[in-house]
């Protein structure tokens, strides 16, 4: 199951707008679409309007401390939200009945009816696909936990379409118990079932990994005993949640949680789980995340989750320039209406500078004192009389003195204003026949 298109009428600050979603070219690769855009543009809004085709009465609209996507409905009468998949066509709309306004959904295919029913209920379908959302925004916390807990009522798709998940509601199972389940289980099977027991470890072992491809640490989930409590085993020392830095909670967070999840669905194939086909939600992963760990998360992700269709919003350049082959759809808002302003393939060939200049129109090199109009030692101003100079066939109505301690102020802030001075001056020297020297 892919999502190929979604047209958002009246929601947020979407009028009317259609967005269609071209497959990855490449294959046994995960296909990404990335939303950027300033804050407001409606990145978030475009994550849940995918998701409430999935689940548009569940949880995504109703349950306390849910993400309310209802709210961004503009009219009562007019805003829908329709999503195409390969398989079926959802609409999702307001209608007037009965004299009271009431959420009505309507769809065209007998089990994608069948997999939205089967999230308020442990059911025993078995999937071809799942969709699960996350936001980076969350963080895996210490906690007290059992050797094994697994609810008798509980279900892998509770809550699998909200971005921040609430464990304590009833019949829930938090990441902490999902991991050390896990560890249980596989140690249990060890002498019993060698093949049970390495699938289970196979589990604990890619969260692991993945984590090691992204920060560079060695991460390892144990239990302790006498209490029972689970830890992390990082550089020499056995780390509770709550003291390991926030940017590796927040990746073990959504990565364990979905792991663990898929982990306990029931499916159609026999595929391991890191191959089953999903479509992940992702909202702004690189919170909290240092640049160079916003190079490799997405990477990462791509590789692990090699079947899936995934889409992300960031304000990140580093997640943007981190990949090859994802399409980028820069969102832009003019008199508080927001449109696709842009659609673009993603090139790790292409520099930092060039990203923030063609996706996040971040033409600035310097930081704000320097490129500031109005400041003393401005760099645009720099650019406007080496110009003046460069065309004047006779006398420049720029003072030449004046210009090279302008020159030497600017060169003086920093080894880069430096070189790229010099670089300037060594132009004009060669053009204008005279040397240009500070």
């Amino acid at each position: 199951m892919k999502i190929r298109k979604l047209q958002l009428k009246n929601i947020g600050v979407f009028d009317d707008e259609t967005i269609e979603f071209q497959p990855c070219p490449v294959k046994d690769k995960a296909e990404i679409h990335i939303f950027t855009g300033e804050n407001g543009s409606g990145k978030s809004t475009i994550l849940m309007a995918l998701a409430s085709a999935f689940d548009y009465f569940g949880t995504v609209n109703k349950l306390p401390g849910s993400n309310s996507f209802n709210k961004r409905f503009k009219n009562l009468q007019q805003s829908n939200v329709y999503v195409e998949l390969d398989s079926a066509k959802v609409l999702v709309y307001r209608s007037r009945m009965i004299g009271a306004d009431t959420l009505t959904k309507t769809h065209f295919d007998k089990e994608f009816i069948t997999y939205e029913n089967s999230l308020d209920s442990n059911s025993l379908y078995k999937y071809d696909y799942a969709v699960f959302a996350f936001s980076g925004y969350r963080q895996i916390q210490s906690e007290r936990v059992e050797a094994i807990y697994e609810p008798k009522e509980f279900n892998p798709l509770s809550q699998s379409l909200e971005f921040v998940k609430d464990y304590s509601r009833e019949n829930q199972i938090t990441i902490n118990q999902l991991i050390a389940n896990n560890i249980s289980k596989s140690a249990i099977e060890k002498g019993r079932n060698k093949r049970k027991s390495e699938k289970f470890a196979k589990v604990l072992s890619s969260i692991e990994q993945a984590v090691f491809e992204i920060t560079g640490w060695k991460v390892r989930f144990d239990l302790q005993t006498e209490p029972i409590n689970l830890v992390t085993k990082m550089k020499g020392e056995e780390l509770d949640f709550d003291v390991l830095p926030d940017g590796l909670r927040s990746l073990i967070s959504w990565i364990a949680d979905l792991a663990g999840r898929v982990d306990l669905l029931k499916w159609q194939d026999d595929l391991p789980i890191f191959e089953k086909n999903l479509i992940l939600l992702l909202d702004e992963i690189e919170v909290h995340l240092h640049p160079e760990w916003q190079r490799k998360v997405l990477p990462v992700v791509q590789k692990l989750f090699k079947n899936s269709q995934i889409f992300v919003s960031t304000h990140s350049p580093f997640v943007v320039n981190s990949i090859d082959d994802a399409w980028v759809y820069e969102l832009k808002v003019e008199n508080g209406k927001a449109k696709v302003a842009e659609k673009s393939f993603t090139k790790t060939a292409y520099s930092y500078q060039t990203v923030l200049r063609e996706v996040f129109d971040i033409d600035e090199r310097f930081g704000e004192g320097t490129e500031k109009k109005g400041t003393q030692f401005q760099l645009d101003e720099f650019y406007k009389q080496r110009d003046a100079i460069l065309k004047t066939n006779g006398k420049s109505r720029i003072s030449k003195k004046k210009f090279l301690e302008f020159a030497e102020k600017l060169a003086s802030q920093s080894a880069e204003l430096q070189s790229l001075v010099f670089l300037e001056l060594a132009r004009l020297s060669k053009e204008k026949g005279e040397p240009y020297e500070i």
